[in-house]
């Protein structure tokens, strides 16, 4: 990855009505990577894309490209390729005509501009349809031509509308992975908003977490995912317990608390703003964190019993009754019996896949 960037976005606003959309937008894309935006609907993921395609205009902030302010260059000559939800594919074109025609458009010689549409559809491999029409074809396949057009272009930052969104289970994982194909293979920088936070997780190099107009929280997946910035985005991307205790030591990084299921000890989530002794601290372990065991390890050990199952293939989802109230969602892999209701076992936890939140 380059030292510079290939977008760069700071402090980006937009307004719509009397509705602040964006509210201060702080992103950065590497290059060669494929950046994933999630957030709940109305966060200003879309606007954000269609700011950076020139489809609407910023109110305020700034956006490089290649290390170069680009805010007031024209969409034609930024360098970037956007794909809408709807695909708009042209019915009375062939698939290779559709992947063609933006680059005739811009006065590309016809024989070029084919010979360009059928390398991309080359790439992602759909050249087999290249004289169909886009009604002969699934969503899945009309998802990938229209991949292929924006990738004629040879854009230096491809943005990504929910791609995944009109798709069927299957279609969705294969163009998950041929997302992921075209940025290692091709050194294609991707910006991609989705709906669906395991898709997300799954494909991305980095991922963006959007609420309110605001990139809230960016990094790696599986640290976005471990380290959660708050309650909110815990809960966001997946399932969490959550219940507050009362720090009673902080060092390096770590946290010891006082909660209704005795003494925690944590990773702190943001060390650099760590909580003084006496503060509340909200403490968060993931369903997968825990354990059940009818000897557990000293620390982080909370007595208890199985109140319910759900039993759902590669794993099981346990409901865990301890005696303060606090019931723990605790998921088992592989579980190769149902437990017991009625038998009083332990669920724990490692210090590092406990996280203490104090925002």
């Amino acid at each position: 990855m380059g030292a510079v960037p290939t977008l760069a976005v700071t402090g980006l606003r937009r307004r719509l009505g009397s509705a602040e959309v964006l509210a201060g937008v702080d992103l950065t894309v590497p290059e060669g990577s494929l950046c994933c935006l999630v957030g709940p609907s109305g966060s200003g993921k879309t606007t954000l894309l269609k700011i950076l395609a020139g489809k609407l205009d910023a109110e305020g902030g700034k956006v490089t490209l290649d290390g170069r302010d680009w805010s007031f260059t024209p969409p034609a000559q930024r360098g970037i390729a956007m794909v809408m939800q709807n695909y708009a594919l042209f019915p009375h074109l062939s698939v290779l005509e559709n992947t063609a025609f933006g680059l005739e458009e811009l006065g590309v010689p016809a024989a070029a501009a084919r010979q360009r549409a059928r390398e991309a559809l080359r790439w992602v491999r759909a050249d087999a349809w290249a004289a169909r029409r886009p009604q002969e074809l699934s969503g899945g396949q009309q998802q990938r031509v229209a991949l292929a057009r924006a990738l004629a272009h040879e854009p230096r930052l491809l943005l990504l509308d929910e791609p995944l969104s009109n798709l069927d289970v299957t279609s969705r994982l294969e163009l998950r992975t041929e997302l992921r194909r075209l940025v290692r293979e091709k050194g294609i920088t991707v910006l991609c908003v989705l709906h669906d936070q395991k898709d997300a997780l799954a494909m991305a190099d980095r991922l963006a977490v959007m609420r309110a107009g605001r990139v809230v929280q960016a990094g790696l997946p599986i640290d976005v995912y471990r380290r959660p910035a708050d309650s909110w985005t815990a809960t966001f991307l997946g399932s969490a317990n959550l219940f507050t205790g009362k720090v009673l030591s902080v060092g390096a990084g770590e946290f010891l608390a006082e909660t209704p299921l005795g003494e925690v000890r944590g990773a702190l989530a943001t060390p650099a703003t760590a909580p003084t002794p006496g503060s509340p601290i909200t403490v968060c372990i993931r369903p997968e964190c825990l354990h059940l065991d009818a000897m557990p390890p000293e620390e982080n050990a909370f007595k208890g019993k199985v109140v319910d199952s759900l039993f759902q293939g590669d794993h099981a989802l346990h409901d865990f009754a301890t005696p303060s109230g606090v019931v723990l969602k605790v998921a088992e892999f592989n579980p190769r019996q149902r437990v017991g209701s009625k038998a009083v076992v332990y669920a724990w936890a490692e210090p590092e896949d406990v996280v203490g939140l104090v925002s």
